[in-house]
């Protein structure tokens, strides 16, 4: 990863230290750093879901097509406590002691597939730094399918990326359990980000994650269920790919959407701010909703995630409202849309992308 130095304009800075005085006089000085009974609620309230279905696979009078859609609730439930339990815990707001949440992110993530040690290394110490800037932010990474940032290389068959990226989305997640995890773990070329934890503790809890998942999602069904193994890893990839899909949808657009800044810096030097930097990089959508905020675990309000990753995310409905207007007042962007308004913005980014 190339480090980068953020702008230390004076301005940008007046907007951030403003933001920042309300959002904590409107919390009031609340405990806002970690889980509240909301975040707890809705973490078991998925994870019941999650477990439930999973225990019904066992039934022996169950029919094909009701194991395919428990697989299939079973696999959705586990991202989404993913998504309200593990990723604050990836930013130690879940617990206050960081055992604890490192505990909550494994068991939290054992149903997705994803190391949960080197998703939070890569999120936090290059995602959340760097967002959208090309050979620092991970997640834009040129890959071989898709072009989503106008500093990949353009290729010929991205003409037509905005028709064939729905099938790409599809295997994200196999993508990440099979190749990235591996790639991230062995490769020296991502060292910068495991700098700090022990190769032994880095390859140990790969073992266990990937043996406690592999035997969750694939053993356990084949040895004890009624059906043939085919059918059963039939179900896990079908499953895996609607539920990249769901993680697609939610994720994708919060930062290829059409208007989205792609910061090409001048030298080691970006042009904002690392506070405005996330405003021109980050689109929320339906954040004043609470069922979006439920399912999302909070995503959907992406800016207050990003300038406040310290807060625990069922506090973000309480904030959104002020950096909006924060933003309006000092004259920087704040990106907002429908989920639906998201996703065509990002297939209109496609398009653009898809051009020489």
């Amino acid at each position: 990863m190339k480090a980068k130095y953020f702008s230390k304009s004076e301005e940008e800075k007046m907007f951030f230290s403003a933001l920042k005085q309300q959002v904590y006089e409107k919390l009031n000085n609340k405990a806002v750093s970690f889980g509240d009974s909301r975040f707890w609620f809705k973490g078991l309230f998925w994870t019941l879901i999650c477990y439930l279905s999973y225990s019904l696979l066992f039934l022996d009078s169950i029919s094909k097509i009701n194991f395919w859609i428990l697989y299939l609730i079973f696999q959705l439930s586990g991202l989404l406590i993913g998504f309200s339990l593990g990723h604050d815990a990836s930013h130690n707001t879940a617990f206050k002691n960081k055992k604890e949440n490192a505990v909550l992110h494994f068991f939290s993530f054992l149903t997705v597939g994803i190391d949960p040690l080197l998703w939070g290394l890569r999120h936090i110490r290059s995602h959340h730094l760097y967002a959208n800037v090309e050979g620092s932010d991970i997640d834009i990474d040129k890959n071989p399918f898709l072009r989503l940032s106008p500093t990949h290389p353009w290729k010929s068959k991205h003409r037509y990326q905005a028709y064939y990226a729905p099938f790409v989305y599809m295997f994200t997640l196999l993508h990440s359990v099979f190749m990235s995890d591996w790639v991230y773990l062995f490769s020296n070329e991502y060292d910068w980000m495991k700098r700090g934890v022990s190769k032994v503790e880095l390859y140990l809890r790969f073992i266990f994650y990937k043996i406690f998942y592999f035997s969750l999602v694939l053993v356990f069904p084949i040895l004890y269920s009624n059906f043939s193994w085919s059918f059963i890893v039939l179900s896990y990839f079908t499953a895996s790919a609607f539920t990249s899909m769901v993680f697609i949808i939610m994720l994708v657009g919060t930062h290829f959407f059409d208007g989205a800044d792609y910061p090409q810096p001048e030298g080691e030097f970006l042009e904002h701010t690392w506070a405005v930097h996330q405003l021109h990089t980050s689109c929320d959508w339906n954040a004043n909703k609470g069922w979006a905020r439920f399912l999302s675990g909070g995503s959907n309000c992406h800016a207050a995630h990003h300038l406040f990753p310290n807060i625990c995310h069922t506090n973000y409905s309480e904030i959104n409202e002020i950096i909006e207007e924060t933003a309006r007042k000092y004259k920087q962007p704040y990106h907002h849309k429908t989920l639906f308004e998201m996703m065509f913005s990002h297939f209109v980014h496609l398009h653009k992308m898809g051009n020489p």
